[in-house]
């Protein structure tokens, strides 16, 4: 699996490279809903605009028994005025994995406070409910997620560093879960040709169950067709005892 992976993203930087069409810099330099690794950035979209997403992510786990987990999780993000964007993205695991045949649908609103533009620091919040449904946990979770993008530049294809933190709440958590958690992420992406981009970013993901977190290393390819299709596709490798041993992940955006 990490070798074809690995091998799709070569392909992916291969095309980039031998392309001779220069992709929409937005477009490019966007971190949009993981896509190609969970680092996303600051910036929202604008009034009238309408981004359909599908992402998927497959963790191999070190857990005893199922070790397989496969996170659909396909997105609408529309922009409803400058600076402000809904979004609504109903999710689903499959695979033998303990937490499985279950997800939830996340309803949240990205509020871009200032944009990455011109070398200036760019700051989002993103307030969220999940309510999930399926097999197992019936908890609702709150949270908010705060984003900050600083260009190393003043070109809209500046290399860019990224930093996301976000906090959940478990309304009515068991005796086993946290009431509140964490994600702490840092990144950069950088263009590596006129339509291909690379990014990096290493994260700690504090999980449900008490005691546990996800901590990774990701890299990640991002392929602009045109003005309006991106394809992305990452791998990480998880450290610390809970942690998937390798996470992969894959998606597609195309914009209206």
């Amino acid at each position: 699996m990490q070798k074809r992976v690995a091998g799709a993203i070569a392909a992916l930087v291969v095309t980039g490279v031998a392309g001779d069409a220069w992709a929409d810099d937005k477009a490019l330099m966007g971190l949009s809903s993981e896509i190609p690794i969970t680092v996303q950035d600051a910036a929202a979209i604008e009034k009238g605009s309408v981004d359909l997403k599908l992402r998927g992510t497959f963790d191999r786990l070190k857990q005893d028994g199922g070790r397989n987990r496969l996170n659909l999780d396909p997105e609408i993000e529309v922009g409803v005025a400058n600076g402000l964007s809904l979004k609504a993205n109903p999710t689903y695991r499959v695979g033998n994995a303990d937490d499985t045949r279950q997800g939830g649908v996340n309803l949240s609103a990205e509020i871009n406070l200032l944009a990455p533009k011109d070398g200036r620091l760019g700051i989002s919040l993103e307030p969220l409910i999940d309510i999930p449904y399926g097999s197992g946990g019936t908890a609702t979770e709150v949270g908010i997620v705060g984003r900050v993008t600083q260009p190393l530049g003043t070109s809209t294809r500046a290399p860019r560093l990224h930093v996301n933190l976000g906090w959940r709440r478990l309304i009515d958590p068991e005796s086993d879960q946290r009431e509140n958690r964490f994600l702490m992420v840092a990144g950069v992406n950088f263009a590596v040709a006129p339509n291909t981009a690379v990014a990096f970013d290493i994260l700690r993901d504090q999980q449900q169950e008490r005691g546990k977190a996800d901590n990774l290393v990701e890299v990640g390819v991002r392929h602009v067709i045109g003005d309006d299709l991106a394809l992305g596709a990452g791998v990480g490798v998880g450290f610390g005892p809970d942690s998937p041993r390798y996470r992969v992940l894959v998606g597609v955006q195309r914009s209206f």
